[in-house]
């Protein structure tokens, strides 16, 4: 049997307090490395932040070549801030307050370049109020509905007019479409390129006449990590038109990506859970610590996670501290016996947890904060 173990040991887990989440900087560097492998070069790279919300993931990142990024929460945009990120994208609606949180971060951070989404002419109109007020611009960029009925606007006459009126706009500069479609994640990659074609020609097709009448459209940014491998292999429109990446799981990945995308195999999870039994008062029963405080509570109930080092574990019991395992190996377990998880969905787990204990050369060697975790108010 596969040790699933490989690479994951380390000295000093007896000094860790459980639950815990443990990351791999050298499994990080290698999902980075064929990100940009997949990509063709990290030019063509905007990943996504909200998987780990992480600075010196994004510095990692940096170090390969990767400029841009992309972020759903003022918080990370902050982070990114920080970081002196070159080029980054708010992918998401800016409503209400957020307008003007969104005017000071631009302005707290002028070596960034940042940019955001608008599907709806209101708010596209109160961004260039708030922008022209405080003598400053910004890229955005129009959200295109691509069928997951989410934010967005489909292709066809709503969408044309509001890519007009954005171009018109005094304070905010047309940045192209934001192209995500999180509804396509089947499990072939046939059956996922099948799915882009359904939009992509509609997409090109809008980008054409939009071109036609004069207006720019410098990029397309698109999809998640399901379609990643797609969008990598599409050629743009025209030259004028760059068509940028945006994964953002596959650099730490996670049990359901690695078990649903046989074509990505080339990613590794990069941070696990570590746990420890708690009570053993049941025959073929263990508790552990790791409740969904801990562990994202998204997947269904019974598959949240998978045990790396009890095979055959199975989920029956889960609540915000306690996780029951019915396990035939229960006999060999003894309280404070400690077992190691891959969370099914990484992104909302990173987002439980302060800090990911940083563990290099089979060794716990840091702390890294998980800064963006926290939203501002």
């Amino acid at each position: 049997m596969r040790d699933e173990l490989e690479g994951y040991r380390f000295d000093g887990a007896e000094q860790l307090i459980t639950p815990c989440l443990l990351i791999f900087p050298h499994i990080v560097r290698a999902n980075i490395a064929e990100a940009i492998r997949l990509a063709g070069s990290p030019d063509r790279l905007r990943p996504h932040v909200k998987t780990h919300k992480s600075p010196h993931v994004v510095q990692l990142m940096q170090a390969a070549g990767i400029s841009k990024f992309k972020c759903a929460t003022l918080s990370e945009a902050r982070m990114l801030g920080t970081c002196t990120a070159a080029d980054v994208l708010v992918a998401y609606p800016q409503v209400g307050p957020a307008v003007a949180e969104l005017v000071r971060i631009v302005g707290d951070y002028p070596q960034t370049r940042f940019s955001t989404v608008v599907d709806d002419l209101h708010v596209l109109r109160q961004l260039d109020a708030a922008f022209v007020a405080a003598g400053q611009r910004i890229e955005v960029l129009l959200d295109i509905d691509t069928g997951m009925h989410r934010t967005g606007v489909p292709v066809g006459e709503a969408a044309h007019n509001l890519y007009v009126e954005l171009c018109r706009a005094q304070a905010l500069t047309a940045g192209g479409l934001h192209i995500y479609d999180g509804q396509n994640h089947q499990g072939e990659i046939a059956a996922r390129r099948a799915a882009v074609s359904l939009h992509w020609q509609p997409i090109g097709r809008m980008v054409s006449e939009l071109k036609a009448q004069g207006m720019p459209l410098p990029r397309l940014v698109c999809g998640g990590t399901p379609t990643f491998p797609v969008y990598a292999q599409l050629e743009a429109h025209d030259e004028q038109t760059q068509i940028e990446c945006a994964p953002g799981t596959c650099v730490l990945s996670d049990f359901n990506y690695g078990r649903l995308y046989a074509d990505m195999d080339g990613f590794q999870p990069a941070a696990i859970l570590m746990t420890r039994v708690i009570s053993r008062q049941h025959a073929d029963h263990v508790t552990v610590d790791l409740g969904y405080k801990a562990v994202a509570s998204d997947p269904p109930a019974g598959r949240r996670c998978h045990f790396l080092n009890l095979p055959g574990a199975r989920e029956i019991q889960h609540s915000e501290e306690h996780l029951v395992l019915e396990t035939t190996h229960a006999n060999r377990l003894q309280v404070g016996d400690v077992l190691f998880a891959l969370p099914a969905h990484v992104c909302p787990t990173v987002a439980l947890h302060q800090q990911m204990i940083v563990v290099e050369q089979g060794k716990v060697v840091d702390r890294w904060p998980v800064t963006a975790r926290d939203r501002i108010v």
